[in-house]
């Protein structure tokens, strides 16, 4: 893991070559701030000091002085397994001006460099522009009224064109709000109703994880592990793909609405006076819930329970030996329980 210096430094590298971030000599006016940094005392995260210096390596100078009319506060606070930061910035009469949430993360240093960038995407100013009068470290000088403009007059057979309202940038909440993490698992999986006999086999999933909500794509297989049923030679096999789009709650659990379609292949022995395969369309679905527990900062532990409606149902019949009439020794049930457990790599 990087070190609070390193990671100072490397912010630093940044901020020097964005041109367009501030201007390439010390002017005024500055905008500045009163910090407050308010941490839990059970947390590791960098010092104060540490904020304030990656914080202005974003504007080339020093943003904090005691000078400052405008405050920011910086609070961190716990969020599930994670830590999440509530930025406040008021103006000199204490009105706040604006509040923002950081998205959860699993370390403070990392929090705290989102924290710096928020800042910065937040008050840092094109060269060449001046920043909103209230962040101002001194109070902007008292400007003259401005002539009222005297509108041209036009032809009486040229309309006038109306001048579209500007349209307000996206935040730095929102472009947050939309960002997503890959996840990759595999998961051995128990499921004693898909099979005559209790079936073993396995699932892989790739999902795509929202601060909310998460995506998966997963393919799933089993095989009835006695190979018999009734002393009659069967090997079943059941394998699915399953879309799940799931809910996220509090981080670790997730409620998920699988959708399965696959196939029943089923093999049915000699000694069922004839030998026959065959393969029957699958389809069906349910609910899944699920608990994570991490093991590190990319490895998780997952386990599930299933419950899936089989809308499409297989049965198995055969004609014993010296009889004519086929008899059935094994029908899907309606509903199918599952469980599994596996492991999450999340890139």
């Amino acid at each position: 893991m990087r070190s609070s210096g390193a990671k100072l430094f490397t912010a630093s590298v940044v901020a020097l070559a964005t041109p367009a971030m501030a201007d390439d000599t010390l002017v005024d006016p500055r905008l500045a701030f009163r910090l407050a940094y308010v941490v839990p005392a059970d947390v590791r995260c960098p010092t104060e000091a540490a904020l304030a210096e990656l914080t202005s390596a974003k504007f080339r100078y020093d943003v904090f002085p005691e000078s400052a009319r405008a405050s920011l506060s910086v609070t961190v606070r716990r969020a599930g397994g994670q830590l999440e930061a509530v930025l406040t910035a008021r103006d000199e009469q204490g009105t706040l001006q604006w509040e923002e949430t950081a998205t959860p993360r699993r370390t403070c240093n990392d929090l705290v460099e989102d924290v710096a960038l928020m800042v910065a995407a937040r008050f840092v100013t094109v060269k060449g522009e001046t920043p909103e009068a209230w962040t101002l470290l001194a109070p902007p000088a008292p400007t003259s009224p401005a002539p009222v403009p005297v509108p041209e007059r036009q032809p009486p057979d040229s309309p006038l064109v109306p001048t579209p309202p500007p349209q307000p940038a996206p935040s730095a909440g929102a472009a947050a709000a939309t960002s997503f993490h890959p996840e990759l698992s595999a998961a051995a999986v128990f499921g004693p109703l898909d099979t005559p006999n209790v079936a073993l086999g396995g699932a892989l999933q790739i999902a795509l994880r929202w601060p909310g909500a998460s995506l998966g794509a997963e393919l799933r297989g089993v095989v009835d592990y006695r190979g018999e049923v009734a002393e009659v030679p069967v090997r079943t096999w059941f394998a699915t793909g399953v879309v799940l789009p799931c809910l996220v709650i509090h981080n670790h659990g997730r409620a998920c609405i699988p959708i399965s379609a696959g196939i029943y292949q089923i093999s049915v022995g000699a000694a069922a006076k004839m030998g026959s395969s065959f393969a029957v369309p699958f389809g069906g679905a349910g609910l899944r819930g699920s608990y994570d527990v991490a093991l590190s900062a990319q490895v998780r532990l997952r386990g599930y329970a299933e419950v899936l409606i089989a809308v499409t149902r297989a049965d198995l019949v055969y004609v014993p030996p010296g009889q004519r009439e086929a008899e059935r020794i094994w029908a899907m049930p309606a509903m199918l329980s599952s469980i599994g457990v596996g492991a999450i790599w999340e890139p």
